[in-house]
């Protein structure tokens, strides 16, 4: 019992709560009822006549049907006027609508009066469209009356029949169980149909509150988040930061046009990029690859990450696009960067200090040399760059040959303002570095004399046997001179070095300095320039390890570097036992340039010829045809010449010689 009785008021509760409506009336109900009331207004109204033919028929007194009719249409007539409220105006139909076939029944005594209580039962159902179950309730409260007080008073204006009670109850039963389906359909008919609008605002108020703590979260992320269709247009939801960093922009705008406001390069490649990514015929995500990754807008960086929003069958429908600010990242990675070029200088000073020292001082020159409009022609600017960067690139300052490498291309597209820029850069990045080894370098040591224990020897040996003072004072100033075999030593440091980085693997790299030594200051363009040769040998040259043994050769490839004294020269050279060059396509690239190409003389000189290059791409290492033609140059200005010999899968020889007059007129300087 305590149980019941403690459930019962939730089942009243939830009873009431099934039957009475809330009291918020919204917009769309309002507008619904008003409709509705009109209709039931006008389907009462076409009664009257019906009911007076009815009448007539049956010779019911149609003077009292029309006054009856007549009188309940008043109700909801005047009720209309007296009320605002819609819902109540529905009510007072639910008593019309039972008044109405209170009439139809007395009217339609005789043999069919018990078939016109389907009137009760069709209008009742019809009510739901009210959806309202208390017009339903106030309709079959109104019918019961009828039948109970006029079966009592005038049971003939009810049934055509003596009924007895039970029947009037069962009549009663009917209603009963209609009323209950005909609420049930009334609630949800006004829960799931006008209802359904407090439903999307209630929906509309939750999305707006989600967008809301969205946008509050788009406006404090720092990263610039956004998505684009597959026309590349972008859409309006994004994160606030994105237009601190770009700009304002308006939904539909093209990424490529947004961003190309300020960068057109980035603008220009996504164009070109989102083609691939759109017409499906590279993989989506190798297409997605080809999309521009970096952006720089003034000091700051930016690094742009895709992801794509695919539908069920893989096909893209959006690309999610994720902008950071990387510039922090940069310059920490820069300055490490610059720590690891400072540390690789270093070693250098600690390991070979005069050799660095040669190289820095060259650098210097070559860098001065360079600088645009200055009295160097476009030509001997390129050669300048291209020498300091592969000489920066062996002595592991990538920094200042990668900017060499931007500055040359300013150069090859002839844009003065671009190359003035790309020029201060690389002055710039060579000061900050000069700054730090002349602190290093300290006091520049005086030129020192080395030697050999058989040079020693040798001259100790000529004074004990008493030579004269001229073939001593020629062996001493020998001694002032730079040993070929440190050079070449550096040579063969740096040709490892390269190697390991184009991944050529281990290289065996023999030396032979032979004795041969040579004035530093004079040979030293050479030496600065022979650079080009020995970065050409390992990366035209040598082959891959795996190339190699498909070759049936030793996976280790092999250089030779050797100075000589041959008769009435001197010689340098460089082999190698790669692939050799492709004369086939120096003839070619010749013929191409409008160059010589019959005799194999040709060729070589073609080979050394500025601009010819039988690369098929410009990488940082190689590329270009500047390299060659500047050691020839300064092989030339030696009074030298170049011999050139290669075979296709055995190697290539590469000798410079010079006169030996000129040699020794150095060595005595006479």
């Amino acid at each position: 019992m305590t149980d019941l009785t403690s459930n019962q008021p939730s089942l009243l509760r939830r009873i009431f709560g099934a039957i009475v409506l809330p009291k918020t009336v919204s917009a769309f109900e309002n507008s619904y009822l008003e409709r509705m009331n009109k209709i039931a207004m006008g389907f009462f109204y076409a009664h009257l006549p019906i009911f007076l033919l009815i009448a007539w028929l049956n010779d019911t007194d149609p003077l009292l049907t029309a006054i009856l009719t007549t009188a309940v249409l008043l109700v909801p007539a005047l009720g209309s006027r007296a009320f605002t409220s819609q819902r109540t105006k529905s009510l007072l139909f639910g008593f019309t609508s039972m008044c109405m076939g209170g009439i139809l029944v007395h009217i339609g005594q005789g043999p069919v009066q018990i078939e016109m209580h389907f009137y009760f039962f069709s209008v009742l159902a019809m009510l739901a469209l009210f959806a309202n179950p208390m017009t339903i309730l106030v309709a079959a409260v109104t019918v019961a009356l009828h039948h109970l007080v006029l079966w009592y008073l005038v049971p003939a204006s009810v049934f055509n029949y003596a009924a007895p009670l039970w029947v009037v109850l069962v009549h009663a039963g009917f209603v009963v169980l209609e009323t209950f389906a005909a609420c049930f359909i009334a609630r949800n008919f006004f829960d799931n149909v006008i209802g359904l609008e407090k439903k999307v605002e209630e929906r509309t108020v939750e999305i707006r509150r989600r967008n809301r703590d969205m946008r509050l979260v788009l406006d404090n992320v720092q990263q610039g988040l956004v998505t684009i269709d597959r026309t590349g247009a972008l859409s309006a939801e994004h994160s606030q930061v994105l237009e601190r960093w770009f700009g304002t922009y308006t939904a539909g705008e093209k990424l490529g046009d947004y961003v190309g406001r300020k960068s057109a390069d980035f603008g220009t490649w996504f164009a070109l990029s989102w083609e691939s990514v759109t017409d499906g015929f590279l993989p989506l995500e190798v297409a997605l690859e080809q999309l521009p990754r970096k952006v720089a807008v003034g000091n700051q960086h930016y690094r742009f990450d895709y992801q794509p929003i695919v539908d069920a069958s893989g096909t893209l429908e959006q690309l999610m696009v994720v902008v950071s600010d990387v510039t922090k990242d940069m310059a920490q990675a820069a300055a490490e960067a610059m720590q690891r070029e400072i540390l690789a200088v270093f070693e250098r000073i600690l390991n070979d200090r005069t050799g660095f020292v040669e190289f820095y001082e060259e650098a210097g020159r070559l860098l001065l040399a360079s600088a645009p409009g200055g009295e160097a022609n476009l030509a001997t600017t390129k050669r300048h760059v291209h020498t300091l960067k592969g000489n920066a690139s062996l002595f592991g300052i990538e920094s200042v040959a990668q900017l060499c490498h931007a500055y040359e291309d300013t150069i090859g597209e002839g844009d003065t303002p671009a190359m003035a820029t790309a020029y201060e850069a690389l002055r710039s990045r060579w000061q900050a570095l000069a700054d730090t080894v002349d602190r290093m370098l300290g006091q520049r040591a005086q030129d020192q004399v080395t030697m050999t224990g058989s040079e020693y020897e040798s001259l100790l040996r000529k004074v004990v046997d008493g030579a004269n003072h001229a073939e001593i004072a020629r062996s001493l100033a020998e001694l002032t001179l730079e040993p070929t075999e440190i050079r070449l030593g550096r040579f063969a440091e740096q040709a490892r070095a390269l190697a390991r980085r184009l991944e050529k693997g281990a290289i065996e790299v023999d030396v032979a300095g032979n004795g041969v030594r040579l004035e530093r200051d004079k040979f030293a363009p050479f030496w600065s320039a022979f650079a080009h040769v020995l970065r050409n040998a390992v990366d035209h040259g040598i082959e891959p390890p795996e190339q190699r043994t498909e070759c049936g050769k030793s996976e280790v490839g092999h250089l030779r570097l050797r100075t000589l004294e041959h008769g009435e020269d001197i010689v340098v050279e460089l082999s190698d036992d790669g692939r050799g060059i492709d004369w086939q396509a120096v003839r070619a690239r010749a013929e191409a340039m409008g160059l010589p190409h019959t005799t194999d003389a040709d060729l070589v000189d073609a080979l050394f010829a500025p601009g010819l290059s039988t690369s098929t791409q410009i990488t940082d290492t190689s590329g270009r045809g500047v390299g060659l033609s500047a050691v020839r140059e300064a092989c030339l200005a030696l009074g030298g010449s170049i011999q050139t010999k290669s075979e296709p899968g055995r190697g290539t020889v590469f000798q410079f010689r010079f006169p030996l007059a000129v040699a020794k007129e150095t060595t005595v300087g006479a």
